[in-house]
């Protein structure tokens, strides 16, 4: 027959038991979200080099543009 001492020290190691699971099921949810977000973050990366990307090649067209159209302008503006 066990005593109280053993019986008590059984409850608090189940209990203990009980909080890990309940911490290692809560760190796998962690970590399945920041898997989740370093995800999102590589995709917004690629995506923002794209974006600057197109931005340059947008400014590189305006450079090359930009004295014919001020020309054609300040053409119209002097008529």
């Amino acid at each position: 027959m066990m005593n109280t001492f053993n019986m008590m020290t059984i409850a608090k190691i189940n209990s203990i038991y009980k909080k890990t699971d309940s911490i290692e099921n809560r760190l796998r949810e962690i970590d399945d979200k920041l898997t989740e977000l370093i995800i999102l973050m590589n995709d917004n990366k690629r995506d923002c080099e794209k974006m600057s990307s197109h931005i340059d090649f947008i400014d590189s067209v305006y450079e090359k543009l930009k004295a014919p159209i001020d020309y054609v302008c300040n053409r119209l503006i002097d008529k």
